[in-house]
């Protein structure tokens, strides 16, 4: 069986491909009124490629159905508003389930029970209903970044409240995922008083300074909220583009006066349920309490002209802080242009910046951040849509498909892209309906809780080597320069590993995960993939091709790829060889590996 090494090392090629035209494809139907169909499918796809880890078929033919009968983007702000009532699939609890549901506790120190916060990762992500508060909390999971290297943070001993230690990640994750359809001020909060942020950027124990004493408040949290999760190194305007001072330098947001100003407030935090800041057991379950004591109370110089008053109390003051880093302007592009290259593409224009970020200045109601009007925003705009671009033609009547590339689409995340798979077309043995898969980045360097660092698995404007660093953008595009976060992890093992995932997955027809606990607890779990639906269509090579680019990969690939692989199906006389042909040679093109 050929290997496809290739597919991937085209997506290079087409990602920055500067003639949309040869991207096109075309789908012949009987009727107007089919084509139509076909065309509202493809857009339920695209919007919940954007909004989800992945369209299931009963979840396209469903919103297709409505966008039918109210309008596509009726249909899906509908859509939307039924995931913002839809409660939490944590992964906490879930993971607890799951450990008890074998046998085991959370603070059996003979096993590794860690790996349930895996297994919980990847049970919600490949089932839950609530997917957009699933697919956010992932996004916020790369913008406020911790990772698993974190002190204690694999440790089966019991914390505070009894729980394994390990637990604490899930928790973490548990808080953003919470905080998807609140307010971005609500993140912020949250994410400072967590214990396993405290730990990862070392302001738990962080206390006021006492130079008789060599103690000097630690900076790492301070610059980091400022740098990462909050407002950048320099200011942005609203349409993303930087502000310059009359020289045309970039203008900093912050220097280390700032830096220095902002470690002097977050001072004072320890584990709840401490007895001092200095002693106290591990509590990852709770967010962390002051000690006003070690608290710097003296007042604070902050943005905006804005002075915070000393003597008001540790959490007072720390409040004040975050809700002036809230308001400083550029908060609002900063995090903008992150969630939108999260979730729908890597270069917003300046127009699609505009846009959202006036959502997330004013939400209509005077109220800065709400997430809920942030993400209709960004799933609902103009931009959100035309990365694919659809004609109708008559006589015969036909669709024609065009995937526009480069400043339209992204690269998908290889756990996006599985999970997407997943979710097409695996279902589990396990008793209890447990998707108890493994971490995998094995396959590719990109896991949960995997981050390597605080500036997460890739850099925002990460440009690869190549033709990328000379390529003009067009006006639309803030700077006239284009980014390509995710080809940072694009590396040879990737290149490698992840077509040879898809191979063995389709060849096998399962996907068996092994937890070697001990000597006596062997657990084993199997994902079949049901691809019946493929497998009728073998006998014509055409319909199988079609059939597979309208369903993973939104109709973009070209007629010239589907043509060359319809040439290769139609030499393979196996129909069992050439199923997986087809398979294998849809899942590692370039038109599904790229989300438009």
């Amino acid at each position: 069986m050929m290997r496809f090494f290739t597919g991937l090392a085209l997506v290079f090629l087409m990602f920055f491909c500067p003639s949309p035209v040869l991207r096109a494809g075309t789908f012949e139907v009987e009727s107007r009124a089919e084509l139509n169909r076909l065309m509202v499918e493809l857009r339920a796809q695209q919007f919940l490629t954007h909004a989800t880890f992945g369209p299931k078929d009963t979840d396209v033919q469903a919103l297709a159905d409505r966008m039918m009968q109210i309008g596509v983007r009726r249909a899906a702000s509908e859509w939307i508003d039924t995931q913002f009532q839809l409660p939490a699939s944590t992964h906490q609890q879930l993971a607890e389930d799951m450990v008890a549901a074998d046998g085991f506790e959370t603070t059996q120190a003979s096993i590794n029970v860690a790996r349930y916060r895996y297994h919980a990762w990847w049970h919600n992500a490949v089932t839950a209903e609530d997917q957009l508060r699933q697919r956010v909390a992932w996004a916020l999971m790369q913008i406020c970044v911790v990772g698993e290297s974190g002190s204690n943070f694999n440790n089966r001993a019991a914390g505070k409240l009894g729980k394994g230690r390990w637990l604490g990640l899930s928790n973490y994750y548990d808080m953003l995922l919470n905080n998807s359809f609140n307010n971005y001020r609500d993140v912020l909060g949250d994410v400072t008083f967590h214990p396993i942020m405290g730990v990862w950027l070392s302001h738990l124990r962080n206390q006021k300074q006492d130079a008789s004493q060599n103690i000097f408040p630690d900076e790492n949290y301070a610059r980091e909220i400022l740098q990462l999760f909050s407002i950048g190194l320099y200011r942005l305007n609203t349409d993303g583009t930087f502000q310059r001072n009359p020289s045309g330098d970039l203008i900093p947001t912050y220097d280390n006066t700032e830096i220095e100003t902002f470690a002097r407030l977050f001072t004072g935090l320890t584990y709840n349920q401490s007895n001092s800041l200095r002693s106290g057991t591990v509590n990852f379950q709770e967010p962390m309490m002051m000690f006003d004591e070690f608290h710097d109370q003296d007042p604070k110089q902050v943005f905006l002209g804005q002075t915070l008053p000393g003597g008001v109390g540790g959490v007072a003051d720390i409040n004040a802080g975050l809700d002036n880093i809230m308001n400083h302007p550029s908060a609002g592009p900063f995090i903008v242009r992150r969630l939108i290259q999260r979730l729908v593409r890597s270069n917003p224009s300046k127009g699609y910046m505009r846009r959202v970020v006036r959502k997330f200045n004013n939400n209509g109601q005077g109220v800065k951040g709400d997430m809920k009007a942030v993400l209709k925003a960004i799933l609902l705009d103009q931009e959100a849509w035309d990365g694919i671009r659809m004609v109708r033609r008559a006589n015969p009547w036909r669709l024609e498909v065009t995937g526009r590339g480069t400043e339209r689409s992204r690269l998908s995340e290889p756990v996006v892209l599985y999970a997407s798979f997943i979710r097409r077309y695996g279902s589990t043995d396990n008793p209890n309906g447990y998707f108890l898969m493994n971490k995998l980045n094995f396959n590719w360097a990109q896991a949960p809780y995997a981050s390597p660092s605080v500036f997460n698995f890739y850099l925002p404007d990460f440009q690869p080597a190549g033709d990328i660093k000379e390529y003009q953008a067009s006006r639309r595009i803030p700077e006239r320069t284009i980014y390509a976060p995710e080809f940072q992890i694009l590396d040879g093992v990737f290149a490698n590993r992840t077509p040879n995932r898809f191979r063995a997955d389709v060849i096998n027809e399962e996907l068996v995960h092994t937890n070697l606990n001990n000597s006596t607890a062997v657990i084993r779990t199997t994902i079949s993939y049901d691809f019946s639906a493929e497998k009728a269509l073998v006998s014509d090579s055409a319909a199988l091709v079609a059939h597979l680019d309208a369903k993973l990969c939104c109709g973009t690939m070209s007629n010239a790829t589907r043509q060359a692989l319809v040439e290769t199906l139609n030499l393979t006389t196996n129909e069992t060889n050439r199923f997986r042909v087809a398979m294998i040679g849809v899942l590692t093109s370039p038109a599904y590996s790229i989300a438009e």
